[in-house]
């Protein structure tokens, strides 16, 4: 059945976080949330910033479990749920503040926001010519879906619960990551490697290195493919033929969505290379490929025979690699740059024994990334079947039948 719509502000309190003034702001140093710090579902919350809170403000300004925060530019509708991960936060004046009355579900309502967000439909309320936003007044008469609060919990229950199993998953994913990083640190970094007691030290053009380390291109210990965008006509966005990937907007915890495919792909990936944007703003970000893919101009696949290795090589040269980018309009690599630049190669067992130990960690990595695609393809084909009451929450599958 099809759901009554309501105002937004008729089923919650909506607020405008706290003007950044440093002139004219008195009180208490507080930490607060901005734009940047709020994702779709998460926060951000490593590199908080501070202003000055009056006591009187902090009801006002405060945030707390279960409201809803919200971007009102940048990427205006963007939001998340509050759960008191920092205990006294509050809002500067780019969010709102959305605070669910007694008779909606804070979970119901972010999903309906998601929901929207996803299929464009915020868009006839943003303002400005440039740079869109969303203000209050704006946000207030925005309709939404609101069947019974029986109901509400149910979906928000069965949507949250896929939810739950992607986070759990980013966490297990986190922790593999960081174990295999440590090793390589250890080893590579710090040269305490099985067995380097016995090892003597040996001069290089880097440095002091162990006897038999070699100083050598990244190319003599792996295979970079630069991407070539294949001809327009042959792009389709259906699906037919190998999916394109070009300098994608989104890097990192999950591979971007294809949302182009060519019938006549140029340069290829496989399964398990590391997938680096070369151009542009997203330069020097990188991804593990989930399958066969065409690699656009916007990024190169790094394969090596230790691949666990190489990648692990690869990310440690960042920093410098970073320094070094070209273009007079934004940053990029060549292709001989990235070939030709060097890196510290250890012996050959050595390389070996540290593939022996990640690999079962990148091979868990993959299994629990594309458990993760699964469940978000799942739920993004249930959120507006749900939200709009055009599916029946008790006839779904469970999420951990979906995940399997």
């Amino acid at each position: 059945m099809k759901w009554p719509q309501r105002k937004v502000a008729d089923i919650a309190d909506l607020c405008l976080g706290k003007m950044l003034d440093r002139q004219k702001n008195k009180g208490v140093l507080r930490a607060y949330l901005a734009n940047i710090n709020v994702r779709w579902g998460t926060f951000e919350l490593n590199d908080l910033r501070e202003m000055r809170f009056e006591e009187r403000e902090l009801d006002r300004y405060g945030v707390r479990n279960g409201d809803i925060v919200m971007c009102e530019g940048g990427e205006p509708g963007r939001c998340a749920v509050w759960h008191d991960q920092v205990p006294g936060m509050m809002i500067q004046k780019a969010l709102h503040r959305i605070r669910c009355r007694a008779s909606v579900d804070h979970r119901f309502l972010y999903y309906a926001f998601l929901d929207f967000g996803r299929a464009g439909k915020f868009e006839q309320f943003f303002t400005g010519s440039t740079i869109k936003h969303l203000p209050g007044e704006k946000l207030a008469i925005v309709k939404v879906p609101v069947p019974p609060l029986d109901e509400q919990r149910r979906i928000a229950s069965t949507l949250s619960a896929y939810d739950d199993l992607i986070e759990n998953n980013t966490r297990r994913i986190a922790i593999l990551e960081e174990m295999a990083r440590r090793i390589y640190q250890e080893w590579f970094v710090r040269f305490r490697f099985p067995g380097h007691e016995h090892v003597r030290t040996a001069h290089s053009e880097l440095g002091p290195v162990p006897e038999g380390w070699r100083v050598q291109s990244l190319s003599d210990v792996a295979d970079i493919t630069m991407g070539l965008s294949p001809k327009g006509d042959t792009y389709n966005e259906v699906g037919e033929g190998t999916p394109l990937v070009n300098g994608p907007v989104e890097f990192g915890a999950k591979f971007t969505k294809a949302v182009k495919w060519t019938t006549a792909p140029t340069k290829t990936c496989k399964n398990g290379d590391l997938i680096v944007c070369v151009r542009g703003s997203t330069t020097g970000k990188y991804v593990k490929s989930n399958g066969r893919y065409c690699l656009g101009r916007g990024v190169c696949a790094i394969h090596g025979v230790q691949q666990s290795f190489v990648d692990h090589l690869f990310i440690g040269a960042l920093p410098e690699l970073l320094a070094q980018t070209g273009g007079s309009t934004f940053p990029s690599w060549t292709g001989p740059q990235l070939k030709s630049h060097p890196v510290l190669v250890p012996a050959e067992h050595l390389m070996a024994e540290f593939e022996r130990n990640v690999h079962p960690m990148s091979d868990a990595i993959q299994v629990y990334s594309r458990q993760n695609a699964n469940l978000r393809t799942t739920r993004d084909l249930l959120l507006p079947k749900l939200i709009s009451g055009e599916l029946d929450v008790s006839a779904l599958p469970e999420p951990e039948a979906v995940a399997a």
